[in-house]
């Protein structure tokens, strides 16, 4: 089959990546042609890249300059031959980096069903060895080894590299902390409500007790007179 059957709109624009990194949702249904509001739908080129709406008889971004360069790079089943091949998915792949350090989504974000075959979240990546899954590769390249010149950030001391998976984390599930938070802090106050009516009305308890005369040995003891 021949990508250059679509019509060709011409080569992609700054504004265009833009677009599509300003989209929120990875897989937005079906991980297919049809998919609307997609980021790797839009990435791929099957949808509008001003709009994310899918519309196939037209080349967007990553399939646009397959169709432009002409010849094997054409061709789905030889355009990997072609040189310019390698380089072209090396700035697709940083394009998809950029979104990934953007939006910093979870694995559960990648489909782990109604994809294509062999594409599912827990599917193995063929015919590579040794075996990795799909959802392994759903993470920052620095975490898998390499970086995009680029894109690189200035260098971090190691406290704050230590910080970061846990800032992360915490980023993830504030909501759920800050209500715990705010749970915590209510029944703090009721217990410490409870513990001081409590202790006073132990206090007044104690009060109501007292004899009213004193021990009778002091009573018998006790004189009047005075040294004046």
């Amino acid at each position: 089959n021949s990508v250059s059957s679509v019509s060709f709109q011409g080569l992609p624009s700054s504004a265009e990546v833009e677009f599509c990194l300003s989209l929120t949702q990875y897989e937005s249904g079906s991980m297919d042609k049809m998919a609307n509001y997609s980021f790797r739908n839009t990435l791929e080129g099957f949808a509008d890249p001003r709009t994310a709406i899918s519309n196939i008889s037209q080349s967007g971004l990553h399939n646009a300059l397959h169709i432009y360069m002409n010849g094997s790079m054409s061709q789905v089943q030889g355009s990997a031959n072609d040189p310019v091949f390698v380089l072209h998915h090396a700035f697709v792949d940083s394009i998809f980096e950029r979104w990934l350090r953007r939006h910093r989504p979870m694995l559960e974000v990648y489909p782990a069903a109604n994809a294509p075959i062999g594409h599912n979240r827990e599917n193995y990546m063929v015919p590579f060895i040794p075996l990795y899954r799909n959802g392994e590769f759903f993470k920052p390249s620095r975490e898998l080894g390499y970086d995009y010149e680029y894109l690189q950030e200035p260098a971090l001391d190691s406290f704050q590299e230590f910080l970061i998976p846990y800032l992360e984390q915490a980023r993830q599930i504030w909501a759920w902390l800050v209500g715990a938070a705010v749970i915590g802090g209510i029944v703090t106050a009721v217990l410490t409500g409870l513990i001081l009516a409590c202790w006073k009305k132990r206090r007044g308890t104690a009060s109501e007790i007292q004899p009213l005369l004193t021990e009778s040995e002091d009573y018998n003891n006790m004189c009047y007179q005075s040294n004046f």
